[in-house]
C-alpha cells in the first residue's frame, strides 16, 4: 500500500488507512517501534465489532509451532470478536509465507514490529508493495525528543526553558520509550512547581546510555537473551559502538567474578560487593549477588576469556562487529 516517509509515520499511527491490515513497524529506536506498535494495536481493537484479544508472538512461539502465526490469524478467538497480533521478527518469521499468508483475507490485523532494515529487506519491500499493508519507519530524531519533553510536561502542568530543555536533552537517549519513563519521573519530581529547573534534571535524571549498559550487561548475567540483544541494538542506535558495550560487559563480569572468588576464600558475597570500587547502586546490588550465586567463580572464569575473544575479534573486523557481539550473547546467556 505505502512506504511512508518518517514525518507521516505519526499522523498514519492516530488514523491508519481503513483497507489496512498488516503493518510493519521497524527503525533502530526500539521503544518508539514498541510505542507506535502499541497504539496501532488499540486502534485496530476499537476497530473491531466487539470485544477484541491481543496476541503477542516471537521467535520461541514460532520455534514452538512454526504454523503459529497463520493459526492465529486465521482464528476467531473463543472469547472475542477478533485478535490482534503483534509479532516481532525474527530468524523464524519467513517472508515467503508471510507474503503468502497476506495474500488471503483474514479478519484479524497484523503488526509485525523489526529493527533497523535496509531497503533491500524483504520483509520492507512486502509490506511497502502490499496492497493492504503499511511499512512506518521509526527514526527518532532531537525533534521528536524536544516534542516528548514538550507534551509529556505540559500534561504535568510543567514548562521548561531553552537552556534547561537543552541539558534534558544531553541526559536522555534514543529510545523513546526509556526517554518517555525519565521525562515521567521528572515531572512527577518537579511537582509543586511551574518550571523544571536545570536542579531538577541534576537530581533525578538518569545518564541514559549509562543505564542503558546497565541494563545490557545485567541481561547478559541473568540469560535473558532477548533483553540483552534488544538492549545491545538500543546502545548502537544511541551511538554506542558494540566493543564499547563488550568492554563494559567484560567489567561487569571481571566484578562478580571477584566477589564470587571471594566466597571460596572464606569470605561472604556481601561483604566482597561493599568492597567493590567503585560502589554498586544499592538497587543493583540484590540483583548483582544473584547472579554470582548462579555463576559462580568457576564458569564466571570460562566466560571472561570469550568476552576478551569478542572484543579482540570485532577490533580486527570491525565491519562483523555486530554478528560477533550477538554471538557472545547468545553464547553466554546459554550458559545460565
Amino acid at each position: 500500500m505505502v512506504a511512508l516517509k518518517s514525518s507521516a509515520v505519526a499522523s498514519f499511527v492516530k488514523s491508519p488507512e481503513p483497507a489496512c491490515r498488516a503493518v510493519l513497524v521497524y527503525g533502530p529506536d526500539a521503544g518508539l517501534v514498541a510505542e507506535r506498535a502499541s497504539a496501532l494495536a488499540q486502534i485496530f481493537a476499537k476497530r473491531g465489532k466487539g470485544q477484541t484479544e491481543i496476541v503477542r508472538l516471537d521467535d520461541r512461539d514460532l520455534a514452538e509451532d512454526p504454523a503459529r502465526l497463520e493459526v492465529e490469524l486465521r482464528t476467531v478467538p473463543m472469547f472475542a470478536a477478533q485478535s490482534v497480533i503483534r509479532v516481532t521478527a525474527g530468524a523464524r518469521l519467513d517472508v515467503p509465507s508471510l507474503k503468502a499468508l497476506l495474500a488471503t483475507e483474514s479478519d484479524n490485523p497484523l503488526i509485525v514490529e523489526a529493527g533497523n532494515l535496509r531497503p533491500d529487506s524483504g520483509l520492507r519491500k512486502l509490506f511497502e508493495t502490499h496492497k493492504s499493508a503499511a511499512a512506518l519507519p521509526c527514526y527518532g530524531d532531537q525533534g521528536t525528543l524536544s516534542r516528548l519533553i514538550d507534551t509529556e510536561l505540559a500534561g504535568a502542568g510543567l514548562s521548561i526553558d531553552r537552556e534547561a530543555r537543552d541539558y534534558l536533552m544531553t541526559r536522555l537517549g534514543a529510545d523513546q520509550a526509556l526517554s518517555r519513563s525519565e521525562i515521567v519521573k521528572l515531572a512527577l519530581y518537579a511537582q509543586g512547581s511551574t518550571r523544571v529547573s536545570h536542579d531538577d534534571i541534576e537530581a533525578i535524571v538518569g545518564d541514559a546510555a549509562e543505564t542503558a549498559l546497565d541494563n545490557f550487561v545485567y541481561a547478559v548475567s541473568g540469560g535473558d537473551a532477548k533483553a540483552a540483544l534488544s538492549g545491545l541494538q538500543r546502545l548502537a542506535a544511541a551511538g554506542t559502538d558494540r566493543s564499547a558495550a563488550l568492554s563494559a560487559l567484560g567489567r561487569h563480569f571481571t566484578q562478580l567474578h571477584r566477589v564470587a572468588s571471594a566466597q571460596g576464600s572464606g569470605g561472604s558475597l556481601e561483604q566482597a560487593v561493599k568492597s567493590l570500587k567503585p560502589r554498586l547502586h544499592f538497587k543493583r546490588e540484590p540483583l548483582f549477588l544473584a547472579h554470582c550465586k548462579r555463576w559462580g567463580a568457576s564458569r564466571l572464569s570460562h566466560a571472561l576469556p570469550l568476552i576478551q575473544e569478542a572484543i579482540r575479534r570485532i577490533r580486527r573486523s570491525p565491519d562483523l562487529e555486530g554478528a560477533f557481539a550477538e554471538r557472545l550473547v547468545l553464547t553466554l546467556t546459554s550458559r545460565i
